[in-house]
């Protein structure tokens, strides 16, 4: 019986909108109910406040059509307190959530920070970009109107659910693998589609090839164009390197190849210089070949064919050593982000208790804990702050660290900003 008013009021809006003529929040109010057998606080949280969101709706609405009867003269009393009745149900309904007889059928203990944080700050990001981009930014909204917000909630909904899961340190290394190699296969899957002719999966204006070294060489060779940089540094900022580790969009192939390894070996420690070699070549090149007034077609083919040694490299190389070979001694931007994330807060560090058992060298793909790096108590340059090595540590030693917080909130933190970047991210990333 507690569930009946949140249906009927779901109900009510989904007409409210079919009225209006925006089926994609016909499909939003129809959806909001089925969270609700996620069986979690942190979702019946999330419920709560759509269903504050849907009676502020009925509020708008009753403040725009008295506003209209007030114009042409006619009564509005009885449609106010119809529709104002309306809003307080659509408020009430998320609030019986609360009753004792739907906690008892939710999970003692359980913490709601690191899936309702990671649902709102995912909300917030693509609202804005449905509130903000024209033409339209999520790419619901391109084939149904209005359905760019139930867009925003799903991918919301999986923010929150993906920070929940990870909030156990020993699911780091089993889940996040299989999700970033998920925003992969989407980001590829709409740009092969869009290239075979659904032109609506991409974004608009000229093409880009999918090859990372181009978010800094593409605005020296162009002079311009700074969108992918900027997005790239301020993704940095917040989360320093997990950039290379969860929101890059081939960086998932590397972690796949390097995984057919069970564990991975030593490179050589000239590894950082040749990557540094590579930045500087790749980025004086684009340079100049910009101003050289070199055709587009030619740095095309330029930049396609090291983007193809870059994959030959993970075919190769990181299959044989069982480390990300590409990411860590030949992709340019990784450099840039490691060295990058020294301006961002976050930091991963071993802690006193560690015993030196060497369980997390292996799960390491990154080249960045090996037995010298874990006695320093400090991850080598090339971490990530994956967090795999969390699910390996026995004794809980590994840690990530934020100024002015303990290790349990700062890896609360540090999901929850990374979980909603990565479903955001799903939800905008394309060429």
């Amino acid at each position: 019986m507690r569930y009946i008013p949140l249906v009927l009021s779901c109900l009510l809006l989904a007409g409210h909108h079919f009225r209006g003529g925006e089926p994609g929040l016909i499909g939003l109010w129809l959806t909001v109910p089925c969270a609700l057998f996620l069986k979690r606080r942190w979702a019946d949280k999330a419920v709560q406040l759509v269903m504050f969101a849907g009676a502020f709706e009925w509020a708008l609405t009753v403040n725009t059509i008295v506003g209209v009867r007030q114009m042409v003269g006619l009564p509005y009393l009885r449609l106010t307190l119809i529709l104002g009745g309306i809003s307080l149900l659509t408020a009430a309904s998320g609030l019986l959530l609360e009753t004792a007889g739907r906690k008892r059928r939710l999970p003692e203990r359980e913490p709601v920070a690191p899936g309702l944080g990671a649902f709102l700050l995912a909300a917030l990001l693509m609202v804005a970009v449905q509130l903000n981009m024209e033409p339209a930014g999520l790419l619901a909204e391109r084939f149904l109107p209005a359905a760019g917000w139930w867009e925003a909630f799903l991918l919301a909904m999986y923010a929150g659910w993906l920070s929940d899961r990870l909030s156990a340190p020993r699911q780091i290394r089993k889940i996040r693998p299989k999700v970033w190699l998920l925003f992969s296969a989407i980001f590829f899957s709409q740009l092969l589609l869009g290239l075979a002719g659904f032109e609506k999966l991409l974004m608009t204006g000229e093409l880009h090839l999918p090859v990372p070294a181009l978010i800094a060489a593409g605005p020296l060779y162009r002079g311009g164009g700074l969108f992918m940089a900027i997005l790239f540094s301020a993704s940095v900022l917040l989360v320093g390197p997990a950039w290379c580790s969860w929101l890059c969009y081939i960086g998932a192939w590397d972690d796949r190849a390097a995984r057919s390894l069970k564990r991975p070996l030593t490179l050589p420690r000239w590894r950082p210089g040749i990557r540094l070699v590579i930045l500087v070549l790749v980025l004086g090149t684009a340079f100049l070949l910009g101003r050289m007034g070199v055709g587009a077609l030619t740095a095309g083919y330029l930049a396609a064919g090291f983007g193809l040694v870059g994959v030959g490299v993970m075919v190769v190389w990181s299959r044989r050593t069982g480390h990300m070979t590409h990411c860590t001694a030949y992709c340019p931007m990784g450099w840039v982000a490691t060295r990058l994330a020294k301006v961002s807060p976050w930091r991963l560090r071993i802690s006193s208790s560690c015993t030196d058992c060497g369980a997390c060298t292996p799960a390491c793909r990154y080249d960045a804990l090996y037995p010298d790096d874990v006695q320093r108590r400090i991850p080598g340059e090339a971490c990530t702050l994956c967090g795999d090595c969390l699910s390996n540590c026995p004794t809980s030693s590994i840690e990530y660290r934020f100024p002015g917080l303990g290790a349990e909130k700062a890896r609360t933190l540090f999901l929850v900003l990374v979980t909603a970047m990565h479903a955001a991210w799903i939800g905008v990333a394309r060429l």
